[in-house]
């Protein structure tokens, strides 16, 4: 899921200063960060350089003096990234195809908000007086496709606080799960999506090959998800615990020690590992006794989850 960025809020406001609004929108678009959201902003092209006060744009504001360094460099980083919303090959232009869209809030045109209506898809918004908060949206969008023209309403989230998209998070996580079609597509956004994880060569074997029709699938993601938030809650010299109520626990000891049995769990490790024998294992249901093997590390500073396998239950000495 990306971060779309409501081009409509670009315009001065005398009682919230440019460095105040950067600050709600780059804590706003770092708490989808941390839901999984596509390290993006879209926006249109003429987004950086819209009068925020001044006369000046973003582009110049994220840079002042007076605003916070590091939200500044997050949001100037992120505009700048292409493909933008409008334009011949544009992302809306994408969504359009040969047909012929226009989004509309009230009287005015708005390209940034259509396309997160066509996209089911939340928007962020660079706060103000008028706008302080979470607001639904009523965008209307016409469309001309062929010879037949007909209209429709379509509701869009504007979030314009870290607040916003705290008490979003259910909806938010949904939609993101729903943006992941099958296995091959987690892979590729684990990164965005777990940034604690570290996957192995079996296991992302393992789940590229899922279509997403599985049963285990969404239930995977939960897993995963609960295991990259175990990390935010592991203080040092305490044991670690995946976060969420998933159920898991971990070998016996006459499983890992067995002649047979305990090589089975000589998974490889995500590259710069060291090797050892997994034991740690969630237990997604729906998936047949499939099993999801873990094991948190600290790397210095940094604390991580690594995943070694993911597929059917391995035989132990009871079973």
């Amino acid at each position: 899921m990306d971060v779309i960025l409501d081009e409509s809020t670009l315009a001065p406001c005398g009682s919230w200063n440019p460095a105040r609004r950067i600050l709600a929108l780059a804590s706003t678009i770092s708490a989808l960060d941390e839901l999984g959201c596509a390290r993006v902003l879209r926006s249109v092209r003429t987004a950086a350089d819209q009068d925020i006060g001044q006369g000046c744009g973003l582009r110049r504001w994220c840079f002042d003096p007076g605003t916070n360094r590091d939200a500044g460099i997050l949001i100037a980083q992120r505009l700048g990234k292409q493909p933008f919303i409008d334009g011949a090959e544009g992302l809306f232009a994408m969504v359009e195809g040969a047909r012929a869209i226009e989004g509309h809030l009230g009287n005015v045109s708005v390209i940034g908000l259509a396309f997160a209506a066509l996209t089911n898809q939340p928007a962020v918004a660079l706060g103000s007086a008028n706008f302080h908060n979470s607001t639904e949206l009523a965008i209307d969008l016409a469309t001309l496709d062929g010879d037949d023209e007909f209209w429709e309403t379509i509701q869009v989230c504007r979030l314009v606080t870290k607040e916003d998209a705290c008490q979003r998070s259910e909806s938010i996580t949904r939609g993101i799960e729903d943006s992941v079609a099958n296995g091959k597509q987690l892979i590729e956004r684990a990164s965005d999506l777990f940034p604690q994880l570290r996957f192995g060569p079996r296991a992302l074997q393992q789940i590229t090959g899922l279509t997403g029709n599985e049963p285990v699938f969404h239930q995977l993601f939960r897993h995963l998800r609960a295991l990259d938030q175990g990390v935010s809650s592991w203080q040092p010299d305490t044991q670690y615990s995946p976060a969420s109520a998933i159920s898991w626990s971990r070998e016996s000891n006459a499983t890992l020690q067995h002649a047979s049995h305990g090589p089975l769990r000589d998974f490889p490790m995500p590259q710069g590992f060291t090797s050892r024998r997994w034991s740690d294992h969630t237990k997604p249901s729906g998936g047949n006794g499939a099993r999801l093997y873990f094991h948190a590390e600290r790397a210095g500073d940094e604390a991580l989850v690594l995943i070694g396998y993911f597929g059917e239950h391995l035989p132990t000495v009871r079973f």
